[in-house]
């Protein structure tokens, strides 16, 4: 009975480790196929590039594909974040990943984005308005 009790032990530990991963593998693979669009896709790279820095020198469509690339970024990171405080992501891969998210959302048009954006988890949106603060950066 103990030595069973011992196999189960260690095949339940296995299983938990194992589906960790995969879950971690998923998100952050979600992450990468977010990320690579605008690589190919030379017009979205530009609606990005523009949108980051000057969000008012897109035309409307172009807005609205800018923000629909950020939301879907947050999307991801948001789920990031709940395997975060979960204990899937580990906090060396969120500290990377949410350095990048909050370079993104200071810039201008990602702030103007995040501004207008109101449906996310309330702890998401705790820490994103922490991280980025009141008021955003001067250009």
């Amino acid at each position: 009975v103990i030595v069973t009790l011992i196999y189960l032990a260690v095949q339940v530990r296995h299983n938990t480790r194992s589906t960790r991963l995969a879950s971690m593998q998923s998100t952050m693979l979600a992450a990468q196929n977010v990320g690579i669009l605008p690589a190919q896709d030379r017009d979205l790279a530009r609606v990005v590039r523009v949108g980051l820095t000057t969000p008012d020198a897109l035309d409307d469509d172009e807005f609205q594909q800018f923000r629909y690339f950020l939301m879907s970024m947050l999307r991801v990171h948001e789920d990031m974040f709940v395997q975060h405080r979960a204990g899937v992501v580990d906090d060396e891969t969120w500290i990377a990943r949410s350095s990048s998210l909050r370079t993104i959302f200071s810039m201008p048009g990602g702030r103007k984005v995040w501004d207008a954006s109101t449906a996310y988890r309330e702890d998401f949106r705790a820490w994103m308005e922490s991280e980025l603060g009141p008021d955003p950066p001067a250009v």
